[in-house]
């Protein structure tokens, strides 16, 4: 074997004793909590007197408002955003008078999740237009939390902040069984373009009227199960939300620093590289079956991965309604843009279910599933939607049902059968678009030809599926300094 050529001596990293430039004595960081410009408390219908009904999962309704943030903005140029810092804040409270007694007497509610469930929609504002506009908002959340996070790591900030559950993969308990009152305070990460989507600082003083909007689900994300009833609980105060709070971290790199940055900067204008989610909802009639080709409205310039997931109304195989991603027996699997086909080969969730979960990694950004943390185990990723397994002997062995909100051991496992309302079906899928990494617009330009979800479904429908997908997309803020305005391009 010959050597390898090498023409040049060279330092390796450990050897760079060069330091980085200094902050100035001016620069500083601050926080900024903000509570909400119009409504400060969302309340619940009244529960109704048959909240637990013996062997049913009932959902209730939310009083779904907006509760909107004016983020301080347009004060100076050398003040910045630092998105990795941005959380938003909020307290559960509700009082029990008379306590449930049921069975199993261990049984209790259980918040969908995590807190951000009580969330539908995301609206970033700046002079009244939208820049970012994200919808389906919790189950965005739920989808990036089962799927980069570790169980290990659901145990830390996860579980105090956000209030997931550190022993399930759901969110925690919500007791009724305790004559009491309750107050649960919770931190949610902002999956937004002044959030974890971002890792520059934002230029915040550089834009006028910013204003977030998040607006509250319609459905009430707690749900209960229990076998048999003796007493109901009564509610003496109602779930609500309160104490709203947006907070975010300041920089001002003071003047000096920031005349060098304005004159590094052509045509008085910055270029913000970005990212968002784009939801599409596609519905599937009940007794679908064989070829279906869904529509996605995901229309952008840079489409770098398409998140998707299936999932049927509340019921007793579903208890998280559309939070359960399910198998719908797609023994054929695959994303379509004009004549590409991402994967080449379709994905066989039937015979060949680890494929499927192989691509879900590498769209999030991984290469091998230890790339990325993850709760869903292999029985939760193979739950089917219906009562009835699909057969013949190219069927994966783990494929399992869910019946009276237990999903079954698979064949041959040494795993009991699981509670899916503490672990919730996982099955979710991902599509890398992403052409070439580390480059601006690397994923598929979609606006002419929007994406096509492809599926060949083993057995029929026994329920209306929905389908929801969101695509991930590159995004550009261009700042205009001198109007203090701020354009998106997605």
């Amino acid at each position: 074997m010959s050597a390898f050529p090498s023409s040049s001596i060279g330092l390796p990293n450990s050897l760079n004793y060069s330091l980085p430039p200094s902050a100035s004595d001016s620069c500083r960081s601050y926080s900024v909590n903000l509570a909400p410009d119009g409504i400060t408390l969302v309340t619940a219908p009244p529960a109704p007197a048959t909240y637990l009904t013996a062997n049913a999962v009932t959902t209730f309704p939310f009083n779904s408002q907006v509760v909107s943030f004016s983020i301080p903005s347009g004060n100076s140029n050398s003040v910045f955003l630092d998105p990795t810092h941005t959380t938003l804040s909020f307290t559960l409270t509700y009082a029990i008078s008379t306590a449930s007694v049921q069975t199993p007497t261990n049984a209790s509610s259980k918040l969908i999740s995590s807190a951000a469930s009580f969330f539908d929609q995301l609206v970033l504002y700046s002079n009244n237009t939208p820049l970012e506009q994200i919808n389906q908002y919790g189950l965005l959340q739920n989808f990036m939390l089962q799927n980069t996070v570790s169980a290990s790591e659901r145990s830390g900030g996860i579980s105090v902040c956000m209030g997931a559950d550190s022993n399930s993969s759901s969110g925690i308990d919500i007791s009724t069984v305790a004559a009491q009152s309750f107050r649960y305070n919770f931190s949610i990460p902002l999956m937004s373009m002044i959030g974890i989507n971002s890792d520059k600082l934002f230029p915040v003083g550089m834009v006028n009227n910013l204003q977030l909007q998040m607006t509250t689900s319609t459905i009430l994300p707690i749900i209960s199960f229990c076998t048999a009833v003796t007493t109901q609980p009564v509610f003496s105060t109602q779930f609500n939300l309160s104490e709203f709070s947006l907070n975010l971290k300041y920089v001002d790199i003071g003047e000096q620093a920031a005349q060098m940055l304005m004159m590094s900067i052509p045509d008085n204008r910055i270029l913000y590289k970005t990212a968002t989610y784009t939801n599409s909802q596609v519905t599937l009639p009940n007794g679908s079956a064989g070829a279906q080709q869904l529509l996605l409205q995901i229309r952008n310039t840079s489409v770098k991965s398409v998140y998707s997931q299936f999932g049927i109304a509340t019921s007793l195989v579903c208890p998280n309604g559309l939070y359960d991603a399910v198998n719908i027996t797609t023994n054929s699997r695959q994303l379509q843009v004009g004549g590409s086909f991402y994967p080449n080969r379709p994905l066989n969730d039937v015979a060949r279910p680890s494929e499927g979960f192989l691509y879900l990694i590498q769209s999030l950004g991984g290469s091998i599933p230890k790339s990325l943390g993850n709760v869903v185990y292999r029985e939760m990723y193979n739950t089917v939607a219906g009562a009835t397994k699909p057969t013949g002997s190219n069927v994966d062995s783990s494929i399992v049902t869910v019946a009276a909100t237990i999903r079954e051991a698979a064949s041959g496992s040494d795993l009991a059968a699981q509670s899916a309302i503490t672990f919730p079906s996982g099955h979710f899928h991902g599509y890398d678009l992403e052409r070439l990494g580390g480059v601006m617009f690397s994923g598929i330009n979609t606006r002419s030809q929007p994406p096509f979800l492809n599926l060949n479904i083993q057995n029929a429908l026994s329920s209306t599926v929905t389908a929801s997908c969101w695509g991930y997309s590159d995004c550009i803020l261009a700042f205009d300094i001198g109007s203090k305005s701020v354009q998106a391009f997605v």
